[in-house]
């Protein structure tokens, strides 16, 4: 199942997780305060969960 980028990460957006998403499934849209990983594209790697800690 795709990891869902909680509230915990609401106006970080350090960009950790897109650093090490191995396929670049992990978006931001103008004007929003945090990332957004499309579940169309994302491979449930879970590289993303231990930077998003």
């Amino acid at each position: 199942m795709t990891y869902i980028i909680a509230k915990d990460c609401v106006d970080v957006m350090d960009g950790a997780c897109v650093d090490v998403c191995p396929v670049d499934c992990i978006y931001s849209k103008p004007g929003d305060t945090q990332l957004f990983i499309s579940p169309d594209e994302c491979i449930d790697c879970a590289a993303c969960e231990p930077v998003a800690q």
